[in-house]
C-alpha cells in the first residue's frame, strides 16, 4: 500500500510594506495597502491551515482503512490548496489503494492523473513519481513506468531519489545486477543516504551476500539509529554468522519477501 503523505507546516509571510514620505495621502494608501495584504495573508494562512487539517484528518482516515472518508478529506485539502502536490497525492494514493482493492480501472485513471498533476505541482516530488510508476504497472504499462522514471533520473543528475526509485523498479522486475549497480551511483551521491544503504543490503541478502548486507545494515545505523526494522535484520545477520563459525555451517537467516514495487519495505525511511 502506497502510504499517504503527512504534510507539512507552511506559512505565507507577505511583502514587508516600505515607508513612505510623501504625506498624509500617501500615508493613508500606504495603511491601506498593507491592510489589503494582511488580509490576503490571513486568508493564505487560513486555506493552508484548513487544508492541513484535512490533511491530517484523511491520513488518520487513510491508515484505517477508511478510504472514502480518506478521499473526502484530501479532497477537501485539494479545495484549499490547490497548489500543493501533497494534497494531489494524497489523494492519488487512496484512489489507487480503492482502485486495487476493487479491480476499479476508472479509479485508477483518476489516481493517475492525480499523480501527474502532483508532479506538475513539484517535479522532484518523488512519491508522486513512485505512486504514478506503480499505476502504469497495474494497468499493464511497464515502459511507460521504466520511462518515466529514466526522464525523472536525466532531468536530475545529482539527485538521488529518481536513481534510487529506478533502482526498486529494476528489482521488482528481477533485475538485482541493474538494481545494484543504480543503488551504487546513489550512494556515490550521497554516502549516507539510508533508502539506499537499506535497499543494498536487502539486495546482497537476497543473493546470499550476508557480510556485505550486514555492513550496509550497520552504515544504517551509523546514520540512524531509530531503524528497528535494520535492527532486526543485524540481529538476525549477526547470529547467522557466529552459528556459521560456531558449528562450520550457515542458519539461514529468517526469510524475506520480495516486496511489490510501491510498497514500503525496504526503500521506505521511516
Amino acid at each position: 500500500m502506497i502510504e499517504a503523505k503527512r504534510p507539512t507546516d507552511t506559512h505565507y509571510v507577505p511583502p514587508h510594506s516600505r515607508p513612505n514620505a510623501n504625506g498624509s495621502i500617501a500615508n493613508r494608501i500606504s495603511k491601506s495597502l498593507l491592510a489589503f495584504a494582511t488580509l490576503i495573508s490571513a486568508c493564505c494562512c487560513g486555506c493552508q491551515f484548513g487544508a492541513q487539517r484535512h490533511n491530517v484528518a484523511g491520513n488518520q482516515a487513510f491508515e484505517m482503512g477508511q478510504i472514502t472518508t480518506a478521499i473526502n478529506e484530501f479532497q477537501q485539502a485539494v479545495n484549499l490548496n490547490p497548489k500543493s502536490a501533497d494534497a494531489f497525492y494524497n489523494l492519488g494514493a487512496s484512489y489507487y489503494s480503492l482502485g486495487k482493492q476493487q479491480k476499479n480501472s476508472q479509479w485508477m485513471q483518476q489516481a493517475e492523473q492525480l499523480y501527474r498533476q502532483a508532479i506538475s505541482l513539484n517535479d522532484q516530488h518523488a512519491d508522486s513519481h513512485r505512486g504514478l510508476a506503480a499505476v502504469l504497472i497495474e494497468t499493464g504499462q511497464e515502459k511507460f513506468a521504466f520511462d518515466l522514471l529514466n526522464s525523472w533520473k536525466q532531468r536530475y543528475p545529482g539527485a538521488t531519489d529518481p536513481v534510487i526509485e529506478l533502482a526498486r523498479l529494476y528489482q521488482e522486475y528481477g533485475d538485482n545486477r541493474r538494481a545494484t549497480d543504480l543503488l551504487a551511483d546513489a550512494l556515490r551521491l550521497d554516502g549516507q543516504n539510508v533508502r539506499a544503504l537499506k535497499a543494498m543490503g536487502h539486495i546482497r541478502e537476497l543473493q546470499g551476500q550476508t557480510h556485505l548486507a550486514l555492513d550496509n545494515y550497520l552504515r544504517v545505523l551509523q546514520t540512524d539509529q531509530n531503524q528497528s526494522d535494520v535492527a532486526s535484520r543485524v540481529a538476525s545477520l549477526q547470529y547467522s554468522l557466529a552459528q556459521a563459525a560456531g558449528i562450520g555451517q550457515a542458519n539461514q537467516p529468517a526469510p524475506i519477501q520480495q516486496p511489490r514495487y510501491g510498497s514500503a519495505n525496504p526503500y521506505q525511511q521511516r
